[in-house]
């Protein structure tokens, strides 16, 4: 492996595959093992793009489960705030991924099912509550209407963000190893999987390791990471 690493920072930043890659990378995307090219480049370069990201007040960080992702440290690339919908289909897909009767599978979850496990959780009510807030009497119909959006939306969001995959044909989800960046305040528990779903129940959502990616901020009122 030695002799494949970059010899200095000029032969990382020129390689063909980097402009594109650090482009998403600032965007706030993770990139894993799926990703072959990417992903080999940053373990190879990683003393060299330590150093350079660092100018830019963010961290390059390489997750346990296999993912590297920037972490900004400072405000000169902004900070990309994940919304409520898209804390909570986050928790709820890490939570599902350590299910082992969706990994004997084939590790994709149906959108549905991302929704019924929310409802479970949270139950309607609070659930509406949350991704359907409205000023004026609740109207099951469109609570439901504006539910469905709010996943839809997170799970582009994330999909974005590189937590997933989306398979349109059958509205089914594959989570990637970057989704399990959501266990992390639970991660040293005794039992992490009870943990993170009570998380879930208690409707905390401002969690910190997801929602300080380096990226643009996006609209609207979201966590603040802390």
């Amino acid at each position: 492996m030695d002799e494949l690493r970059f010899r200095c920072l000029e032969d990382v930043i020129t390689d063909p595959l980097f402009p594109s890659l650090d482009q998403r990378l600032r965007k706030g995307f993770h990139v894993d093992s799926d990703d072959i090219a990417e992903y080999e480049l940053l373990a190879r370069a990683a003393e060299w793009l330590e150093a350079f990201y660092a100018g830019y007040e963010c961290r390059l960080v390489h997750g346990p489960e296999g993912y590297w992702y920037l972490l900004a440290e400072g405000d000169l690339l902004g900070h990309r705030r994940l919304s409520p919908a898209e804390m909570l289909v986050g928790q709820v897909l890490a939570l599902m991924r350590m299910d082992p009767a969706w990994l004997s599978e084939t590790g994709w979850i149906p959108r549905v099912k991302v929704l019924e496990t929310l409802e479970h959780l949270l139950g309607r009510e609070r659930l509406a509550a949350v991704l359907a807030p409205r000023s004026s009497r609740r109207d099951h119909h469109t609570d439901e209407r504006k539910i469905r959006e709010a996943i839809d939306k997170a799970i582009k969001g994330l999909e974005a963000l590189g937590f997933l995959r989306v398979r349109g044909e059958t509205e089914e989800l594959l989570p990637r190893r970057s989704l399990m960046r959501f266990v992390g305040p639970v991660r040293d528990s005794a039992e992490p999987e009870e943990s993170l779903r009570q998380l879930i129940r208690d409707g905390e959502v401002e969690l910190e390791a997801p929602g300080e990616a380096a990226g643009n901020d996006v609209d609207g009122d979201g966590p603040d990471g802390r």
